[in-house]
């Protein structure tokens, strides 16, 4: 009899612990899915870590901070208890030297059993008292984010009720914090190649454009150059005495010519930047002699 009691708890308990892994599998690829369909957009990813966290653990509440340079920033909230009702005064940016930030500098979970009986509590601190009396949070952990053993967010949970959370359920949600942190980290290195992807393209771009500047300074200079050569000619031709009418309407010939040569470089600019296909066009100087 006492036999088969056992293999009937034991049953009950493998029953549950793969019931259990199914629920931490399906939270996980919800947080995946997440991180896939918002790589540019962190809060379908904390609010998917925090929905799997508060659930598995058995928690009322979620909530997650992300250290900045003018204090601890709540980004996410979820759970069953919708803490601005209840108390509208919650600080979404609380003060570095806060209870919170306290907890984070060790660097290691921090489970309190029962908030009310904390010596922050007692002391009369205003944000734990609105936890405890606003709130009713008894029971809550903490978890700090950690990069590089720098201090970037804290993920905590709580319950209404003194229930200590299960060393499974510390470690279970230590794992979802360092989610957090990973999400944290991908999408920020995902910004830094877009930038340096950016700065690359840009950088081609003024190499790009300072070869072509180049390229046509040099086909235009060239026309310019002569029709100013012939120009000087056709002054001296002019200024002869008698003036040579026949040299000075050959180079004035040249100088149209010329001018012809750069229309034609700044027409097949245009046409490069516009995409248009090349066009077959005879020269200056052939087009004169078919006349």
């Amino acid at each position: 009899m006492n036999e088969s009691v056992h293999g009937e708890s034991a049953a009950s308990e493998l029953q549950d612990r793969v019931t259990e892994l199914i629920e931490q599998q399906t939270a996980i690829s919800e947080v995946l899915r997440a991180i896939a369909s918002s790589p540019d957009d962190l809060q379908p990813v904390f609010d998917a870590i925090l929905d799997g966290a508060t659930r598995l653990c058995q928690a009322d509440i979620g909530s997650l901070r992300l250290f900045e340079k003018d204090g601890i920033r709540l980004v996410s909230v979820r759970g069953n208890i919708d803490p601005f009702k209840l108390w509208p005064e919650i600080p979404v940016l609380a003060d570095r030297n806060s209870f919170l930030s306290t907890l984070a500098s060790s660097r290691s979970p921090t489970h309190v059993a029962n908030v009310a009986e904390h010596e922050v509590y007692i002391r009369g601190e205003p944000y734990i008292r609105g936890l405890v009396d606003l709130l009713g949070l008894r029971t809550m952990l903490v978890v700090p984010m950690l990069k590089d053993d720098q201090i970037i967010g804290t993920a905590g949970i709580a319950r209404t009720r003194v229930q200590p959370f299960t060393n499974r359920q510390i470690t279970l949600f230590t794992d979802f914090a360092a989610q957090a942190t990973i999400a944290l980290e991908s999408t920020r290195r995902e910004r830094q190649l877009r930038e340096m992807q950016s700065e690359l393209a840009h950088a081609n771009r003024v190499a790009t454009m300072g070869q072509l500047s180049a390229s046509i300074v040099h086909e235009i200079k060239q026309p310019i150059a002569a029709a100013r050569t012939n120009a000087a000619a056709a002054l001296r031709f002019f200024d002869k005495s008698p003036p040579d009418a026949a040299k000075t309407r050959e180079v004035l010939t040249c100088i149209v010519d010329d001018a012809d040569r750069a229309g034609d470089v700044i027409d097949r600019i245009g046409c490069l930047i516009k995409k248009v296909p090349p066009a077959r066009r005879l020269s200056t100087s052939m087009r004169r002699s078919w006349r």
